[in-house]
């Protein structure tokens, strides 16, 4: 009777687990299939999709943008004039769009001497084009910002006028730039001044001309409200 019952119990064992093997061999397969039919509704959303933005008609953005980029045109050829009209190379400034406005960048070097925060004769002249410029089109605010390389002050004659190094070269400066732009009729509660020194570089300081880029004063003239 033992071994007729062991018998028995084993056989029932193999049952439950050939069948439990069956199950879970069913439950895969059903998961796959679910998968392949999401996978074949997804393909099918993507393909609708592609069709729907093939038949749509594209803005012509040249047409939207037209009438701004022709404003900016001018704008570079005036300057391109003024530039050439005080015998500077148009390439040491240049113009370009920033977010709710426009500004210009100019090498230090064509508005200062070096290690000095005194305008050049030439350098103010450009900026008073520059004031005649801003002024013929309404504006919120310009702001004045000057930077220069990662250098050290370290000039004996220089260090004395700018003890704090670069950041009080390029905010004095900034300062000198702005002080000439109201003058020539730009109004003072509308400018505004940051001397960076060498935080904000757009080339590298390990060469000569990565040098002479980052040094300059730049102006940028908001003429529509960002929301900052």
């Amino acid at each position: 009777m033992s071994k007729t019952f062991a018998l028995s119990a084993a056989l029932l064992a193999a049952s439950c687990v050939s069948q439990a093997k069956y199950d879970e061999a069913i439950e895969t397969a059903q998961m796959y299939q679910r998968a392949a039919h999401d996978n074949a509704e997804y393909i099918a959303q993507l393909e609708s999709q592609l069709d729907n933005m093939d038949s749509m008609e594209m803005p012509d953005v040249g047409t939207i943008d037209a009438s701004y980029t022709e404003d900016i045109d001018a704008r570079l050829e005036n300057l391109r004039s003024m530039l050439q009209g005080i015998g500077h190379d148009v390439n040491e400034v240049t113009l370009f769009e920033v977010e709710g406005g426009y500004g210009y960048s100019m090498a230090s070097s064509v508005v200062f001497d070096s290690g000095s925060a005194a305008l050049k004769p030439r350098g103010l002249e450009l900026i008073q084009g520059m004031a005649s410029e801003i002024s013929s089109q309404p504006f919120v605010r310009v702001w004045i910002r000057g930077h220069t390389d990662s250098d050290r002050v370290s000039k004996a004659s220089t260090l004395q006028k700018f003890p704090h190094g670069n950041i009080e070269l390029s905010g004095d400066r900034a300062l000198e730039v702005a002080m000439a732009l109201r003058d020539a009729g730009l109004p003072e509660d509308k400018l505004a001044i940051a001397g960076l020194g060498a935080s904000q570089p757009i080339a590298s300081n390990d060469t000569t001309d990565g040098k002479a880029q980052n040094r300059r004063v730049e102006i940028f003239v908001i003429d529509q409200e960002t929301g900052q």
